[in-house]
């Protein structure tokens, strides 16, 4: 009996272990007991509220840094099965606002926007905004602008497998081309005064309308395929007979890859067509004080650029790299003829001190036409018929980032840039009244280093400052004249040696919210003889939030008072003050 037991015993143990090495064998286990569901806290994201300089036209600013950088992380964490509550009942949400403000020089401004709410396969809403400016400047007259655009959109997931978007816009822009002192008006036009002549014979407007259509894929696995496609067309129309049509198609494709067994990238190809065509219909009507006969009616022509950028992402031995390259056909010119251009696409980077710095270097490179609607945004001051081209960039860029501590990081960059057909603009000499520019096309090459600094002390309060030095060799307008008597200035024209931003922002108890910005930018040639000084803007808002459907704010802008020129003859208005409020009415 005893040697029955014990035998029986040692089967017993054999068959736990047995049991506990089978690969097929699952055990759960039951615990009762009071649950207490806890939800993590997480850092918040604050956005703090940028202030454009409306009354000095910033939002056309001239954007003269083209440093494009690429950086793509493969690592991916692993996946966290989604928690369920139940019970907890839906939270309301704020889905609209209507913002309202009015301020010196007669600037009114208004945003409303509307949206649908909780809905796992569509959205769907609006948005209208509206800004301007209704007053004069002692000795130029009336400097009066205004933005007013309407936007419908929509997004819907077919079958949790694909998204389709879309939305219509449509935008008015109108400004006037004030540049002139009444002293040059009447030495030109000894017969005119300001107040005899009438505004039309000198205010430019624009009506843009334009349509997006997209589709991609909702594959979230980067080691299967995914797709996104999106068509785009936007027709201009214009005072004194400018009209441009634009079709821009692009897709992309991307699959995931495994190398040498061990390391895992994705393959990517982006393809585009940009297709432009522009007419001129002046009729007997332009600017005013064009000095020659009426300019004749231009034809309409395509011009095409076609890109092909075929690129990987992996990570090799600690490496990430982004390789690959960018072929571009080029009919943006001004002989229309095409042209084969080839731009590099590669960026390395690596993670180091327990990924707190980042280093990163890379040569890229690409062309973008500068269209009407692309120059009018820059420079709202431009002659019917400019001519248009494509700017060619090659850059070659080094970068560090460094997180010194949970509160402070560090940003560090130096580029060399080629810049071929480079958009800068001069005044056209077939005005008069010195008012009225064309674009200028230089080639040159700039080398650029920048730093910026960025301290969070979590969602209360956040300081960045940093700027940029720039400096330029090497330049050729192609113009013989012209070149003879400008590329002696050391830089472009409208081109900083260097530029400076210092900003901060205070949130106080949920409740109020401040934000304050000051920017620098160097001197600028203007011409040969003529150089813009060094602007130094401040700015700053107040934000009240009384509840979370009603809140008041004041923006200021321009509180160094100065009477700045970002673009020569055009003096800006001095300190703009807008208060307003933002009202929601919340939805379940």
């Amino acid at each position: 009996m005893k040697k029955t037991i014990i035998s029986a015993a040692f089967l017993l143990c054999t068959t736990a272990l047995w049991a506990q090495n089978d690969d097929a064998y699952n055990a759960s286990v039951v615990v009762k007991g009071s649950y207490r569901p806890v939800i993590e806290q997480a850092q918040k994201l604050n956005f703090p509220t940028e202030i454009s300089d409306t009354l000095g036209r910033m939002e056309h600013e001239f954007r003269y840094s083209i440093t494009p950088t690429r950086i793509k992380a493969l690592y991916e964490p692993s996946r966290i099965k989604a928690a369920r509550i139940v019970g907890e009942p839906a939270t309301k949400l704020y889905n609209n606002y209507l913002r309202l403000g009015f301020g010196n020089y007669w600037t009114p401004m208004a945003d409303l926007y509307w949206s649908s709410t909780r809905d796992k396969k569509k959205t769907y809403g609006v948005r209208i905004n509206h800004l301007s400016s209704w007053d004069r400047i002692p000795g130029y007259g009336s400097n009066q602008f205004g933005n007013t655009g309407v936007t419908l959109f929509g997004k819907y997931i077919v079958g949790e497998k694909l998204q389709l978007s879309s939305d219509v816009s449509y935008e008015h822009d109108h400004n006037l081309y004030y540049g002139f002192h009444d002293s040059t008006l009447t030495k030109v036009f000894p017969s005119y005064t300001r107040d005899s002549i009438s505004l039309k014979d000198y205010r430019a407007s624009y009506n843009v309308a334009s349509w997006n259509l997209g589709l991609k894929s909702m594959e979230l696995d980067p080691y299967k395929l995914g797709y996104a496609a999106n068509v785009h067309i936007r027709d201009l129309w214009a005072t004194w007979g400018q009209s441009e049509l634009n079709l821009n198609i692009s897709g992309d494709v991307r699959y995931g890859f495994e190398m040498m067994r061990q390391y895992k990238g994705v393959v990517y190809l982006h393809m585009e067509w940009d297709a432009y065509t522009n007419g001129l219909l002046t009729g007997d009507k332009m600017p005013l004080g064009y000095t020659l006969p009426v300019v004749q009616d231009t034809a309409r022509t395509w011009s095409n650029i076609v890109k092909a950028n075929p690129y990987a992402d992996f990570i090799f031995r600690g490496l990430q790299f982004h390789a690959g390259l960018t072929a571009a056909w080029d009919s943006y010119t001004v002989n229309r003829l095409t042209t084969f251009r080839l731009f590099p696409d590669i960026v390395v980077s690596k993670l180091l001190l327990n990924d707190k710095l980042a280093l990163s270097a890379g040569m890229t490179g690409g062309l973008e036409a500068n269209s009407l609607n692309a120059m009018r945004i820059v420079n709202p001051y431009i002659a019917p018929g400019s001519e248009m081209r494509a700017t060619r960039h090659y850059d070659f860029t080094g970068r560090a980032r460094w997180s010194i501590s949970r509160k402070l990081e560090a940003d560090a960059e130096m580029s060399y840039q080629l810049l071929r057909d480079d958009l800068t603009f001069a005044p056209n000499p077939l005005y008069a009244l010195g008012n009225v520019y064309s674009p200028l096309y230089v080639d040159n090459n700039r080398f650029t280093l920048g730093a910026t600094v960025a301290f969070v002390n979590d969602e209360i309060l956040t300081i960045r400052g940093g700027g940029h030095y720039y400096a330029y060799g090497a330049i050729d307008y192609k113009d013989t004249v012209i070149n003879s008597a400008l590329a002696n200035l050391g830089s472009p024209l409208y081109r900083p040696d260097w530029d400076a931003l210092v900003s901060a922002d205070l949130n106080y108890h949920d409740r109020w919210f401040f934000h304050l910005e000051t920017r620098l930018l160097g001197s600028m040639h203007a011409d040969a003889d003529l150089t813009l000084p060094m602007r130094y803007g401040v700015a700053a808002e107040v934000e009240y939030r009384h509840n979370r459907a009603l809140s008041l704010f004041l923006k200021m802008d321009n509180l160094a008072f100065q009477r700045y020129y970002l673009w020569a003859n055009y003096p800006s208005q001095r300190a703009l003050f807008i208060v307003g409020l933002t009202y929601t009415i919340p939805h379940k």
